[in-house]
């Protein structure tokens, strides 16, 4: 009988113990529609608002009620949300123009178990009010809107990005129109502060009374930029140096007694660099940007005729434009 008794008790203790688990981790049913929204958010979006809503219930306590039906509709870069919850029905919107794209599901699934938290909050009509003052501030407590929070700096973070495109440059003395291109890679130091590392090759040419002056040139750059985005264009200034090699060939003139002579030399110098770039919104990756510079030569270089005659110089001030296509990544 001792043994019996023993039994008993102890498989009445264990069912006790499962039901009491099974009573604090509930299996929140959902019927939940996800429409128009991007494959990476439909496909989350289902498992992270249970998520929630259970994490929601479990808080709750008891006299938890899950919603009968969840819709979310993506449209112009917003969420539509509408929760049906005891017959009643809310709707919220989010805003995901700002948010960086693996935060677009949680922070929907989060609005949703707000609004959630909200119906379930107010007391129904039908209902009495809740029999204990204690009780009141844990329903009605107020929480901040996390679609406001989740929304607002990360979409405006700078972004790693790659530029590319054509160059055009006066420089020398006299000033000599030169045409190239340029690379330059852009990393962010800061929400602020970016640095950027540049290389570009151009090449022209001046005529002179007795010869034409050929220029061909290769520099790299390096700068800090501080920066801010207004709506989609972002605005860059920043100083910085270049330096590089110059190749000045003389050509003389038919006819003309002069013997051409090249010159290959360092130049280079401080300069101050800005960047104009749009892209349609702050998640998208291709920018369109146009870039200017001016700077002045520390290190000159001198085509000289007979050696006292200064024809052509790198020297004094130069100003650069260019039109860049870029990836941001």
């Amino acid at each position: 009988m001792r043994r019996l008794r023993a039994r008993a008790f102890g498989f009445a203790l264990v069912s006790t113990l499962v039901a009491g688990a099974a009573a604090q981790s509930p299996d929140v049913g959902l019927r939940m529609q996800v429409m128009g929204c991007a494959d990476d958010v439909a496909g989350r979006l289902p498992a992270l608002v249970k998520l929630e809503i259970d994490v929601l219930l479990r808080e709750r306590g008891p006299a938890r009620t899950p919603p009968e039906n969840i819709v979310v509709r993506c449209e112009a870069e917003r969420a539509h949300i509408d929760v049906t919850l005891g017959g009643a029905t809310r709707a919220s919107t989010i805003d995901l123009h700002a948010l960086a794209a693996e935060h677009r599901a949680r922070a929907v699934a989060l609005a949703a178990a707000e609004l959630v938290h909200a119906m379930a909050a107010q007391p129904r009509a039908a209902e009495a009010p809740p029999p204990s003052p204690a009780a009141t501030p844990a329903m009605t407590r107020a929480e901040p809107d996390r679609s406001t929070i989740d929304s607002s700096p990360r979409g405006s973070l700078p972004r790693p990005a790659l530029f590319a495109g054509a160059l055009a440059e006066w420089r020398g003395n006299p000033a000599a129109l030169l045409f190239g291109g340029r690379l330059a890679f852009q990393y962010p130091l800061g929400r602020v502060v970016t640095s950027e590392l540049s290389a570009d090759a151009s090449f022209g040419g001046i005529d002179s009374n007795s010869a034409r002056i050929a220029v061909q040139s290769v520099a790299a750059a390096a700068h800090i930029d501080v920066g801010a985005w207004t709506g989609t264009v972002r605005w860059e200034i920043g100083p910085g140096a270049r330096f590089g090699w110059v190749r000045l060939a003389g050509q003389p003139n038919a006819g003309s007694a002069l013997e051409g002579r090249t010159v290959s030399a360092a130049w280079g110098g401080p300069e101050l660099h800005a960047r104009v770039a749009y892209a349609s919104s702050r998640l998208d990756p291709a920018l369109i940007a146009l870039e200017g510079a001016a700077g002045v030569v520390a290190l000159p270089v001198r085509g000289l005729r007979d050696g006292t005659e200064s024809v052509y110089a790198v020297e004094g001030a130069w100003l650069s434009v260019g039109l860049q296509a870029g990836l941001a990544f």
